[in-house]
Formats: C-alpha cells, structure tokens, sequence
C-alpha cells in the first residue's frame, strides 16, 4: 500500500484526534493506510491505540466526516472466530 498525501493527512489527524502519543507514530499510519486504502480489515494486536472500542469509536465518526472508510477491527483471535 501508498503512504500517500491523504494517508499521511489522515494519520496526523489521528494522532491528534485519537491522542495517539508521538512515539506510536506508527499505529496512526497502520489506521491511515486501512482507513483511505478501503481495507476490509485491520487485523492487530494493539489494543491500546488500535483494536480499543473507544478508539473505533472517535475513528468512526473522524472518518464519516472525512468520508474516510473505517475497517473492521479486531485482533486476529476475534478474526478466528469469525
């Protein structure tokens, strides 16, 4: 996948908006290539900053109102259950 103009704009907005720390620079880019790459999934094991119902949740309506889609995310255990 690109790490275009728009998935390094989306990333920062979720670093802003997710209060993603600086440090984890690199899960707000995991998110921004899902997200603007219409990704089905986004399978991972960080529930910190990525597979957390509270973040989907801020990362839902931050992408309707970029018009960004949101994966479906969960760790690769709920995958497997699927």
């Amino acid at each position: 996948m690109e790490l275009t103009k728009k998935v390094e704009k989306m990333a920062q907005v979720y670093m802003e908006q997710l209060e993603i720390p600086e440090k984890s620079t690199r899960d707000a880019i995991h998110i921004a290539v899902a997200s603007v790459h219409n990704i089905d999934y986004l399978v991972t094991w960080n529930c910190a900053h990525i597979a957390n119902a509270e973040v989907v949740k801020k990362l839902m309506k931050i992408n309707n109102s970029f018009r960004v889609h949101t994966p479906i995310i969960c760790t690769p255990e709920e995958l497997m259950e699927v």
